[in-house]
């Protein structure tokens, strides 16, 4: 899943770096991956008209040696292949795991194709008229272990049981099909891509797995169940999908607990949040989950999480401190972008997490105090990232940073409304050291 969710938060351009090998173009994308791409020169992505272009029959290996250092050979980057007229056939080793967009879309004479089990993703318009797609039957056409599309028409009140053994679902695979009433999603399912189910009027039965761990924008959106679904937040499976309505989450979220993922671009631009509560278990903030919420001032982020995707607290303009988890593995590029109040940030991990550049403003850098514990002062300062901070102070883990005492400011009820005193029973509490708690109350 951890590594699902950092290819599915970064972006691969083609590298500056490239090699041949036997007749094949790969371009370097680090010390130990590779992705073939595509021959000639490019003109807005895809190759030009008269670029050089791959024919006959094709075999990709699963490693490729160069220079001396063997690379592992991820995937097929997008329109590697594109229109190229002479390749007959594609052979893909096991081992390979990716295809991009658009990366055979016309070849009009490839008739074989032999996919390994070890593709987990294929994305929307790779094989698209393709000799090979077109002499597929009608109904959902599966790459391998992955559901690429829905091919034909579709009969009246269709009900679709996706193939066990399956793990993935592309993007914009069933879109727009109003005749489907029904879907059902096997445990071995990790991800759904983005509007995989968008415009399915009548999809009114949708049976999601805890295995689907990344789903795509508006994947289920203008659906029959969808449009049941009230305002707020949705919850999918272990994750949380998204959010209905227009500014409807409210003044604080606390996340129900059971949930593993934060899913991308989830809860963004609700100017009326103000306190997050993250439970324990979360795993995973995606990718700008909570991108421009202005008026956040609290967050709360739980030990289980690992992975803090791009962007995600982007632009939360209000933000003046935050304590990072210890099992915190990587800050993604721009989690913390434009959040120049942010002057107190604490990281809780003795190892310093994978810090990527921009993931803080140069404000913060300069201004702002990181905290890290006494033992690992000179790792952080020795830390890609993490040593662009100014002012490093290490502390005992149980110091409080931020006042002299935790003084409580503020109290929520459990739906999320401030009351002017804490209730008997379990309460939304928040501290002058900006972290929020909940904290129950005996009668």
């Amino acid at each position: 899943m951890f590594a699902f969710a950092l290819l599915s938060s970064t972006l691969y351009s083609v590298a500056q770096d490239d090699f041949y090998s036997d007749g094949i173009r790969y371009g370097i994308e680090d010390d130990s991956t590779v992705y073939v791409i595509h021959l000639g020169d490019i003109n807005d992505y895809a190759p030009k008209d008269d670029a050089d272009k791959y024919e006959g029959d094709i075999i990709i290996p699963s490693s490729v040696s160069y220079n001396g250092v063997e690379y592992h050979v991820q995937g097929i980057y997008s329109y590697a292949f594109y229109k190229c007229d002479n390749l007959t056939s594609i052979t893909i080793s096991d081992g390979v795991n990716y295809i991009f967009d658009y990366a055979f879309a016309g070849c009009s004479n490839l008739t074989s194709v032999n996919i390994p089990n070890s593709i987990s993703t294929v994305d929307a318009h790779a094989f698209e008229n393709t000799a090979w797609y077109n002499a597929q039957p009608d109904g959902v056409v599966y790459i391998g272990k992955v559901a690429y599309q829905y091919k034909g028409t579709m009969a009246q009140n269709t009900s679709i049981v996706i193939t066990d053994g399956t793990v993935s679902i592309t993007e914009f695979a069933f879109e727009r099909y109003s005749n489907l009433v029904s879907i059902e999603i096997p445990s071995t399912v990790t991800s759904i891509g983005a509007y995989a189910f968008y415009g399915c009027t009548k999809l009114a039965s949708i049976s999601v797995p805890e295995s689907v761990t990344n789903i795509g924008i508006k994947a289920f959106e203008a659906t029959a169940w969808y449009n049941a679904q009230p305002d707020g937040i949705i919850y999918i499976g272990s994750m949380l999908y998204g959010h209905k309505g227009e500014n409807s989450v409210g003044d604080t979220l606390v996340v129900k607990d059971g949930i593993k993922i934060i899913n991308r671009q989830s809860v963004t631009r609700q100017s009326r949040l103000k306190a997050l509560i993250i439970p324990e278990g979360v795993m995973v903030i995606g990718v700008e989950s909570f991108y421009h919420c202005e008026n956040l001032d609290s967050v709360s982020l739980p030990n289980s999480l690992i992975l803090l995707s791009p962007f995600a607290f982007s632009e939360c303009v209000k933000l003046e401190s935050i304590t990072l988890p210890q099992n915190l593995l990587y800050i993604g590029y721009g989690s913390f972008e434009s959040c120049n109040k942010l002057m107190s940030i604490r990281s809780m991990a003795v190892v310093p997490p994978l810090l990527l550049e921009g993931a803080f403003s140069s404000t913060v850098y300069e201004n702002a105090v990181l905290y890290v514990p006494a033992e690992s002062v000179n790792a952080y300062k020795n830390a890609d990232g993490w040593n662009q901070f100014r002012n490093i102070q290490g502390v005992a883990t149980n110091v409080n940073l931020i006042g002299n005492d935790n003084i409580a400011v503020r109290y929520y009820d459990l739906s999320g409304k401030m009351i002017d005193a804490p209730q008997n029973g379990l309460n939304i509490t928040k501290y002058n050291n900006g972290q929020t708690r909940k904290v129950f109350i005996e009668e």
